[in-house]
């Protein structure tokens, strides 16, 4: 990772006076790009073959870097305990939260963003204490962009929209979705591109309904719609693989949806 600052839980390095640095020899860097696979084989053919019977990713991503007071401010470098104090609060928390490195003028991918929380060690010279390094534990093994959201409305049933997904990852996707009813009735909402059917029963005009992917939670603004009753449970899903990402959906009657999910990012910034 290059950045000269970064956002955590909504507060910057740079509100504490601190620069990432790098107190190691100058050389190249070997960076892992996160999302590294294992492949589980099976023997074949007495050692002639391995065939591939699964993958899964087998850590999380983690990385260090080191962080020191800055020099266009400070004069004495040394770090105190009380600096040092407010620094842990901050990072060493015991639940995941945003992580946003930022690199400047530098250049780089500056929309990647994390779940995670920090490890702390101190640098310490003569006995005083002048950097810390830190090691961000993440709870996945890539990175996220920012929130894709897109409207669609549906004047008449049988309309085709389509909803492209970015994601680096091949594979599925739960988005969120907000659905305004413009009629009352059963409402279906078929991907028939990648065979997925979701229906609502007993929908009502103006009803709003949401749908949380990531938790698979459904609710409505109506107190007396039973949605749980009237749900298929089958959450709707959006899918891309390699040379199609694209989604044609349809629905059975007027609505308009949004869609929002944050696109997963095989990259480091």
């Amino acid at each position: 990772m290059y950045a000269e600052d970064f956002e955590y839980d909504g507060r910057y390095l740079s509100d504490y006076n601190f620069i990432i640095c790098n107190f190691g020899d100058k050389g190249i860097e070997n960076i892992s790009g996160g999302s590294d696979i294992s492949f589980n084989k099976v023997m074949r053919e007495q050692g002639k073959i391995y065939g591939l019977s699964g993958t899964q990713y087998g850590e999380c991503l983690e990385c260090s870097f080191q962080i020191c007071k800055n020099p266009c401010i400070y004069n004495d470098y040394g770090i105190d305990n009380e600096e040092y104090r407010e620094i842990m609060r901050w990072l060493n928390r015991r639940e995941f939260l945003p992580f946003k490195p930022f690199n400047g003028e530098t250049g780089g991918n500056e929309e990647i963003w994390f779940n995670g929380s920090f490890n702390i060690n101190k640098l310490i010279m003569n006995g005083k204490t002048y950097g810390l390094e830190l090691t961000l534990v993440t709870d996945k093994p890539f990175g996220y962009g920012k929130e894709i959201s897109k409207t669609f409305g549906f004047t008449a049933g049988n309309q085709i929209k389509v909803f492209t997904d970015t994601s680096d990852e091949i594979g599925i996707t739960y988005p969120d979705m907000k659905i305004r009813c413009m009629s009352s009735g059963d409402l279906t909402i078929e991907n028939t591109t990648y065979p997925c059917t979701t229906v609502i029963k007993n929908c009502s005009y103006g009803e709003i309904i949401n749908i949380t992917g990531g938790t698979k939670i459904i609710t409505t603004s109506l107190a007396d719609h039973d949605i749980a009753d009237d749900f298929n449970y089958e959450f709707f899903k959006v899918e891309n693989k390699f040379g199609q990402r694209d989604n044609k959906i349809r629905v059975s009657m007027p609505c308009e949806i949004k869609m929002s999910y944050y696109p997963i990012i095989k990259d480091t910034p």
